[in-house]
């Protein structure tokens, strides 16, 4: 018994002493020392000076959380006005609608290339307004087209460089049909799913999605 009294004695005691040399030391660096540098000559003594001047500094961080509907939302937004509706008319033909992207605020306007014959007529519909497009550039090669209309400060779509994509990367597509007197946007979500030798997407389903760019 007597053993196990003088255990807890010495624990007791190291408690103590740890308890009262860690109050000490609160007292000695916060109270005593800068009492200490208001009398001469601790008061030059430069490590005493700056112990008055201890700072904790809190920087502040905040998280912000962006959902993908959001984020597709923000996206759209930035490109919904440089999309632009096409008719491609043809004697004896079946007209064809598609979808297309201005380039240009002076009215260039890229398009697929498959819905365009050597002299149709190209009617391009944005902003209630019907232009007729002139044959640029076609690019049968990458299915691509460039038309062009007379129209000036036209708002335009941003493109981003192929490096900049990431393999599963999620995509939007965006595109316009005319229904009426009326330009219907539609969107639709997909993936990048090849990087080389070119790019290739994955589109979900969508009723109008036929006619995009």
């Amino acid at each position: 018994m007597s053993k196990k009294k003088d255990y807890k004695k010495i624990i007791g005691f190291w408690v103590a002493v740890f308890l009262v040399g860690g109050l000490a030391g609160v007292f000695f660096s916060r109270s005593f020392l800068p009492w200490l540098t208001s009398f001469a000559p601790f008061n030059k003594v430069a490590w005493l000076g700056n112990v008055n001047d201890s700072t904790t500094i809190i920087n502040k961080t905040e998280k912000i959380y962006v959902s993908e509907d959001t984020a597709y939302q923000s996206a759209i937004n930035k490109i919904s006005n440089a999309v632009v509706s096409l008719r491609v008319e043809r004697a004896g033909r079946v007209p064809i609608e598609n979808s297309g992207f201005i380039l240009t605020s002076d009215g260039l306007i890229a398009t697929a290339n498959f819905t365009l014959a050597k002299g149709a007529k190209i009617l391009v519909w944005r902003d209630g307004q019907e232009y007729e497009a002139q044959m640029v550039k076609q690019d049968e090669t990458n299915n691509l087209a460039l038309v062009k209309i007379t129209a000036n400060n036209l708002p335009i779509a941003d493109f981003a460089g192929g490096k900049s994509f990431s393999l599963g990367e999620r995509v939007v597509l965006v595109g316009a049909a005319k229904i009426g007197k009326i330009l219907a946007e539609f969107t639709n979500t997909g993936v990048i799913k090849t990087l080389v030798p070119e790019l290739s997407f994955s589109f979900t389903e969508s009723p109008l999605a036929d006619g995009a760019a």
